[in-house]
């Protein structure tokens, strides 16, 4: 055994840092947004994600997190719901979870999804469901 030490790698992403913060207040509607995208945490920011949704309290949680190694293969959709918990997944690149109950949204977007079918066609898709 080597005193070297070993690092692994972090393949689910899971410390990824998310340096782009923003959040917006606009009455009583709330939405934070994270991400290591700047174009995404923006896009999100700027839409009217939780104006009209009336089971969430005005407030929603989003850490997005832009994956650059990976395409999406497909242009399916597949929405799976249990309890609470609603995720999307568009072929094997972008994967969208959101927990109804408390008002969070953590999705996974291969790099080239963009920002406007993210915020206008899947967000919105997921939020329905």
């Amino acid at each position: 055994m080597t005193g070297e030490s070993r690092h692994h790698p972090d393949l689910l992403r899971r410390f990824v840092p998310t340096p782009y913060i923003f959040s917006r207040h606009d009455g009583r509607h709330e939405i934070c947004v994270e991400s290591n995208d700047l174009e995404i945490a923006l896009g999100i920011r700027h839409s009217d994600l939780v104006v009209g949704q009336k089971d969430r309290a005005g407030r929603l949680f989003c850490k997005v997190i832009r994956d650059p190694s990976d395409f999406a293969d497909g242009e399916a959709k597949l929405i799976v719901a249990a309890g609470t918990l609603r995720v999307l997944q568009k072929g094997r690149g972008t994967i969208l979870i959101h927990d109804r109950e408390r008002s969070e949204l953590l999705g996974f977007i291969c790099r080239n999804l963009s920002v406007q079918e993210l915020v206008s066609s899947l967000i919105p898709a997921l939020l329905r469901a």
